[in-house]
């Protein structure tokens, strides 16, 4: 971003607000505010394309959720790889895999790789990794012989165990200086948005990225 980049903007919306507002007594700080954001609210209303090739449109609050969600994951496996040092797990995805087994076991694979929201090649992967590393065991499910079931073995749920408190450390930090009722109202607003992509996600997911943004489209206006 060029320097003083945020400035220039700024400078262009007071000056764009000083013609359209004449009126010195109307010209306060208030008003400047009350004005401008409604010409962002306008802008991605309309999906008004950025002014100059590259320009990114980050007063959307949807591309701005997408970039915080990200750095948030990003931050939460940073911590996380400190917290398991010393141990035979090499990611997070390890760790919630065996603390989702814990509490569903036995699971088979499919289910343990869908209940980590992961593709079936990713999920193998780490599937592999726990049972190389004897954390986790499987066996024949006696419904499906073509299908095998996985549970903790004693090593597996020793390491958990011994986790369990690091790994709260973790959540703790991730939580920052957020206060509990903060807290709370995050959670609520990420269970929603949870319940919204895990249906897309186990029955849709193989679709078009248009076919799924234009039928959500129609479910709002119905």
């Amino acid at each position: 971003m060029k320097k003083y980049q945020l400035l220039r903007e700024l400078l262009d919306f007071v000056d764009r607000f000083e013609k359209e507002q004449p009126d010195n007594e109307q010209q306060t700080l208030f008003n400047f505010m009350a004005w401008m954001n409604q010409r962002l609210v306008d802008r991605h209303r309309t999906g008004q394309q950025p002014s100059e090739p590259g320009e990114q449109r980050l007063e959307s609050p949807d591309i701005y959720l997408g970039i915080m969600i990200g750095y948030l994951y990003r931050y939460s496996r940073i911590y996380s790889k400190k917290a398991l040092e010393d141990t035979p797990l090499v990611t997070q995805d390890e760790f919630t895999y065996l603390a989702t087994l814990w509490r569903h076991q036995p699971m088979t694979k499919v289910a343990l790789i869908e209940k980590n929201i992961h593709e079936k090649t990713t999920g193998t992967e780490i599937i592999r990794r726990l049972l190389a590393t004897g954390l986790v065991e499987q066996y024949d499910d006696q419904e499906d012989k073509r299908s095998k079931r996985l549970k903790l073995t004693q090593k597996g749920i020793q390491m958990l165990m011994t986790l369990w408190p690091v790994m709260g450390q973790v959540a703790v930090i991730m939580g920052g200086d957020l206060n509990l009722e903060e807290k709370m109202q995050l959670v609520g607003l990420l269970q929603r948005l949870h319940a919204f992509h895990n249906p897309i996600f186990l029955n849709r997911r193989d679709e078009k990225l248009t076919d799924l943004i234009q039928d959500e489209i129609l479910k709002k206006i119905q």
